[in-house]
């Protein structure tokens, strides 16, 4: 088989790779406010969010079974680490199948965790590779998905779900059907090397699950700082006298103290987050909310400390994986001259204020 690279750009789109949508470089305002965003603190309209009762009942894909195209797919390696995958040109599946390559023994993750996963896919139709083994060795963590997430590929959540982290699968399908739609397919593979009935394959691992909200240790509050406090499900909420004078200089608080990684300049984190201006008070950007347009009422958002403005990036580094901070931005270190395009919420003279929760952090690899 013809082996990308790196991960094939139509496959990239599909895992939780979302910027902070009113906090990357200035370079970039053109890009927001698209579907992922919504604009001077409006949110956007989406999908209706799913309770917790509604969301347990999102097909996993528990009931798919082992079939002729999975069997036929010959893997070797060890489960975590990077796996040798041989699919036999003209192996077909009519319909979803899954095969346990080896079980796990971790915990199992329900509908709307976002899971680290290691992943490889295959056009067994073609014969050829769609994307060569991602996520392993010092890749791990690159790769993430929400499980149920509708608004990206089934196929991910039905290769992975209703299984405990360790897992490694092997999953079979028409294109059509993995990919949710034939129009998918025909987009995302506008060169026309997948086609909706191509059979597809996806063999993977899932290496680990993370935290819906920071779980580090309560700290004592600093005077100075706006007051957060947390719902039931870790979505903040910040009071503080909106007529009073802002720092002048970026100041960071550490509200809740996490034991994992350390966040290094540089590195690729996953983080839960709320941005609010200042002077109007207004959230202006979430993830916690409903304007990123996923099934669930929140889904993380993974970027490099480098690509978003300096003082969110100076609030990450040297903090730990489970921590909470709040950052407290002045213009100088926000968006300054440069407001982000298409809103009215962020001005020349806005500070901002974020609460955000650190749940991963992996060193970005080097570009190819």
């Amino acid at each position: 088989m013809v082996h990308t690279e790196t991960l094939h750009p139509s496959i990239e789109s599909f895992f939780v790779r979302r910027s902070v949508s009113l906090v990357v470089l200035a370079a970039a305002s053109a890009l927001l406010l698209t579907a992922c965003a919504g604009g001077g603190g409006a949110k956007a309209k989406s999908t209706p969010k799913p309770t917790s009762s509604a969301a347990a009942s999102i097909d996993l894909g528990c009931s798919i079974k082992e079939g002729d195209a999975t069997k036929a797919v010959q893997v070797t390696g060890d489960a975590g680490t990077a796996p040798t995958v041989n699919v036999p040109k003209g192996t077909t599946a009519k319909a979803e199948q899954r095969a346990v390559v080896t079980e796990g023994t971790g915990e199992k993750p329900k509908a709307g965790t976002t899971v680290i996963i290691g992943f490889a896919a295959y056009d067994a139709t073609s014969g050829n590779a769609i994307s060569a083994p991602y996520g392993y060795g010092d890749q791990k963590g690159l790769l993430q998905i929400q499980l149920g997430d509708a608004s990206k590929v089934p196929g991910l959540t039905h290769a992975f779900g209703c299984e405990p982290v360790g897992t490694r699968t092997v999953y079979a399908a028409p294109a059509s059907v993995a990919f949710g739609n034939a129009d998918n397919v025909k987009n995302n593979f506008s060169d026309g090397s997948v086609k909706a009935t191509d059979t597809v394959v996806f063999v993977g691992d899932i290496l680990g699950q993370l935290a819906e909200k920071a779980d580090g240790a309560d700290q004592t509050p600093q005077a100075g700082f706006p007051t957060v406090k947390l719902a039931k499900d870790g979505t903040p909420s910040i009071s503080y006298d909106k007529k009073s004078t802002p720092p002048t200089t970026t100041q960071i608080e550490v509200l809740k103290k996490g034991t994992g990684a350390t966040v290094t300049a540089g590195d690729t984190v996953t983080v839960q987050y709320q941005g609010t201006e200042w002077k109007s008070g207004k959230i202006f950007d979430e993830s916690w909310g409903d304007a990123h347009g996923g099934t669930y009422p929140s889904t993380p958002a993974s970027f490099a400390t480098t690509d978003v403005v300096k003082g969110f990036g100076d609030a990450l580094v040297g903090q730990t994986v489970g921590s909470q901070v709040e950052v407290v931005i002045p213009p100088a270190d926000g968006y300054g001259d440069n407001p982000p395009q298409n809103q009215t919420t962020i001005t020349k003279t806005s500070t901002l204020v974020f609460v955000i929760d650190i749940l991963y952090t992996a060193a970005t690899p080097a570009q190819q």
